[in-house]
């Protein structure tokens, strides 16, 4: 008998990502974490299966919010992250594979980043920032705490812990942030990926740092925008990551490779500048990269040569991958089709199967059918998306729900869509067909298509939505007098703005959106990555600005469509003056508006209550507004 899609049972379910193969290729652990937490640090564990099939996902961490598996050079032990001593605040654990509870390694007042084991398996690389001195809990204590801008950053320092004392070294002190570390296979070298402060904008001006452990040195290796990913291939000579193709914010990213030696200069080892396609993540494996690669509607991964060039295909498949692995020719990663939710899938490529059943709960619930859609821009520029029409079809154009992506660097791709913030299954299981987008500024279709929407925000990439919903028409699928938009961030801006510049729409949720460029360059955390989208900010000037035009607060009379806003209460990637803004030139009007906004929620929303309630609000929204019959 089949059962119903409910907000709790999205809420609730678990999520897999941060997969890693053990040395040998025989097991695979991953974390998890349910959609909603049942508070504001949530939960997380870690689970392990075997790779030949023999042993499914089981559980194996419990108490805290658990992430970031490493496996030793052995086999035999996980270093991993956890806060379950002191909750939001992560230490470095243990956790022997052959039984026994997780072991405290470093617990400190402040929380450990990231880590990686050295060759021999005696120390672990981690980061985390200086412990407070007394000076730090007097002003905490007695509450003697004015913020001069700069003056306090924890940047996050490099050190090392010897396994068998728990004996801590601070390794750099310099005013550097590093964010990722990698310890070379011979043990002779510690990579580490840098910025200058920890503030996120920084992210486009990071670097590659090389420590030599024998002389207790650091040096400066290259520089790339977006650097993350960092991974020594085999032979401890060559370093791999992935970056933005050109340097500047809003490009495609790709993989790339550099040699140790001092003036090396990164070469490109994943897509090229002129392919239709995006690398996204990239591990090493016996001296060869497993890149994804993201193309369209299609997700593989290639094997790639360092030293020749070559790139030869390793695995694809019809749906979405997320994080992977690669170990002795075995892979794993998590994958979603378009009727299975995200799983972890291990095996050799040609016989690659899921070991976790996470979403062992919706066996029996009726979702959308999920499929590709493709159709022509203004400019002849083939686009492409997916629609989702409810469970058993519907006859006849139906009521339609355009659902845009945010980003813009994202996808809407081969996968049921359906958790707190991607409502598509969600309102086509409600009844509606959904209709999702993949415009100019996306990932997979190159660096010519992810560019196109720099200095040109709510230009091309607005076109592209509306000739997907011509195309949508034309074809009898949607009905043209019923038809709704809503979006989280990027695509909250695209509802606000689709609202104010045109009168198509009968209802709109704007998540998180943007309605003033001005104030996004002047109080985002981001604000080079929004300066990018505009080309314009407040101080260049006395103006006219180009941010006003681009802005959909400067159409706010316009407005014929009833307006939903939802927005975190913390969010400072947009923060929530957008939202306050925009509804307080909204509300005046005859049309409905409605302001709802979450406390302690950032960019994201998290808690459980308030997932439930914001998936509850949205459908009732548009059934109110977007009738069905």
């Amino acid at each position: 008998m089949e059962s119903e899609l409910t907000a709790d049972l999205i809420t609730s379910t678990w999520r897999p990502e941060q997969v890693r193969l053990s040395p040998e290729g025989r097991r695979v652990v991953w974390s998890a974490a349910p959609y909603g937490q049942s508070d504001e640090h949530g939960e997380s564990a870690l689970w392990l299966a075997t790779t030949d099939g023999e042993e499914s996902g089981r559980r194996w961490t419990y108490g805290g919010c658990d992430s970031a598996p490493r496996w030793s050079p052995d086999g035999r032990r996980i270093a991993f992250l956890s806060d379950r001593k002191e909750r939001g605040t992560k230490g470095l654990y243990l956790l022997h594979t052959d039984g026994g509870e997780a072991e405290p390694l470093v617990v400190r007042k402040r929380s450990v980043s990231a880590h990686d084991w050295s060759p021999d398996g005696s120390r672990l690389a981690f980061l985390a920032p200086d412990e407070p001195d007394d000076e730090d809990e007097r002003r905490e204590q007695e509450r003697d705490d004015p913020d001069v801008f700069g003056e306090h950053w924890q940047r996050d320092r490099l050190h090392t812990v010897d396994v068998a004392s728990g004996e801590v070294t601070t390794l750099l002190e310099l005013d550097l942030h590093p964010v990722e570390v990698a310890w070379s296979p011979d043990g002779s070298t510690i990579a580490f990926v840098a910025q200058d402060t920890p503030e996120p904008d920084e992210s486009d001006r990071r670097a590659l740092w090389l420590w030599d452990v024998a002389a207790q040195e650091a040096r400066r290796l290259c520089a790339s925008a977006g650097m993350e990913g960092l991974a020594w291939g085999a032979d401890g000579t060559r370093l791999s990551y992935t970056a933005y193709q050109d340097g500047v914010h809003q490009a495609s990213f790709t993989a790339w490779s550099v040699t140790t030696p001092e003036g090396s200069v990164p070469e490109r080892v994943g897509t090229g500048l002129q392919e239709g396609a995006c690398t996204v993540g990239a591990r090493p494996d016996d001296g060869r990269l497993a890149i994804h690669v993201v193309q369209g509607l299609t997700d593989r991964l290639e094997w790639s040569d360092p030293a020749s060039g070559q790139r030869t295909l390793l695995w694809e498949v019809e749906g979405e991958i997320g994080d992977h692995d690669v170990a002795r020719g075995v892979l794993a990663a998590v994958v979603s089709t378009a009727d299975r939710p995200p799983e972890v899938w291990v095996g050799r490529p040609d016989r690659v199967r899921p070991v976790s059943d996470h979403h062992a709960d919706w066996a029996d619930v009726a979702l959308g059918t999920v499929e590709p859609f493709t159709t022509e821009a203004a400019d002849g520029l083939k686009i492409d998306g997916v629609t989702i029409t409810p469970p058993g079809g519907v006859d006849g154009p139906n009521a339609t729900v355009v659902l845009v992506h945010g980003g813009p660097y994202g996808r809407s791709g081969l996968s049921p869509h359906c958790s707190p913030l991607d409502w598509g299954q969600w309102l086509a299981c409600a009844g509606y067909t959904v209709l999702m987008p993949n415009y100019r500024g996306g990932m997979g279709r190159g660096q010519a298509f992810a560019t196109a929407v720099r200095h040109d925000v709510g230009g091309a990439e607005a076109q592209d939505v509306l000739a997907m919903v011509d195309a949508a028409v034309e074809r009898g699928i949607a009905d043209p007098q019923r038809l709704g938009i809503g979006g989280w961030s990027q695509g909250g801006f695209m509802t606000a703005w689709a609202v104010t510049r045109t009168t198509r729409f009968r209802a709109g949720v704007m998540g998180a959106g943007i309605s003033d460029w001005g104030a996004m360059s002047s109080l985002s955390d981001l604000p080079t990555f929004e300066s990018v989208l505009v080309d314009d900010r407040p101080w260049d000037g006395p103006g006219p600005h180009d941010f006003a035009r681009r802005s959909p607060i400067s159409y706010a009379a316009s407005r014929e469509t009833p307006l939903l806003i939802l927005h975190g209460q913390k969010d400072v990637r947009v923060p929530i003056g957008q939202a306050t803004a925009f509804h307080r030139a909204l509300r005046g009007q005859d049309v409905p508006v409605e302001l709802v906004s979450y406390p302690r929620e950032p960019h994201g929303v998290g808690e459980a209550r308030h997932q439930v309630d914001l998936l509850r609000r949205v459908r009732e929204w548009y059934q109110r507004w977007l009738p069905l019959g």
